[in-house]
């Protein structure tokens, strides 16, 4: 039923909302699908909220606005996690959804879900779990972006992303979507990256970024596992 990217999986990300095997039948015979083009939109702020949405394949942008209509970045929901949570517990959506890439969500009505949550604690409390390492990661980002300069926020961003570890990374988004979320022009997040390879702090292959050296992250070990790029 769920077509789940098989990096979910591997991740041990998999939440029960994308494992049939822990549904209630009731709830899991309300379920639906949708899929989604880059760029198409799952819902706006200020839509009702009728829904929670669990990723099965590919990513979705989750912003908000400035005050002069710039996207502010909240968080980047990846295949085998949720978005739409406080759909529980509001009448409307507080952010706005965009696919990043071709995404297929499964669709699970906020009333069932709701019902099913209060009379399965071991789920319940599995929710939980994921919105505390939601919190957790949007907390680093907002402690990134209030770094003061590029090349704090950049190296930080690095480490932070690398695997527990390992010092290589993939980068599977756009440059830009990522400057974007550090709270820099794309013309800023390339020239640092230009200046930290050239100084060798970093070397790029293509799509992968080896980070040399030991910079030192100073947030949470405990956000940095939970903080992708």
């Amino acid at each position: 039923m769920f077509d789940v990217a098989l990096a979910a999986k591997a991740r041990g990300e998999l939440m029960f909302l994308l494992s049939p095997e822990k549904i209630p039948a009731d709830l899991l015979a309300l379920v639906t699908h949708r899929n989604l083009a880059p760029g198409e939109k799952l819902y706006y702020r200020g839509d009702r909220s009728v829904a929670v949405f669990a990723v099965e394949i590919g990513r979705l942008h989750l912003l908000s606005r400035s005050s002069d209509g710039r996207p502010v970045t909240i968080y980047v929901a990846r295949a085998g996690e949720c978005v739409s949570e406080a759909a529980l517990f509001s009448d409307y959506c507080c952010s706005d959804a965009i696919a990043e890439t071709p995404t297929r969500v499964a669709i699970f009505p906020k009333a069932p879900l709701l019902e099913t949550l209060r009379r399965q604690p071991a789920l319940s409390e599995e929710f939980m779990v994921m919105l505390a390492k939601r919190f957790d990661a949007v907390k680093v980002r907002l402690e990134l972006r209030n770094l003061l300069s590029a090349k704090e926020r950049v190296v930080q961003y690095l480490s932070l992303a690398v695997a527990p570890g390992r010092n290589e990374l993939v980068v599977d988004r756009p440059l830009a979507y990522i400057a974007e979320d550090l709270g820099l022009s794309r013309e800023s997040f390339y020239r640092m990256l230009a200046r930290l390879s050239k100084d060798g702090s970093i070397t790029r292959k293509g799509r992968s970024i080896l980070v040399n050296g030991s910079a030192d992250a100073t947030l949470s070990s405990n956000a940095a596992k939970s903080f992708y790029l």
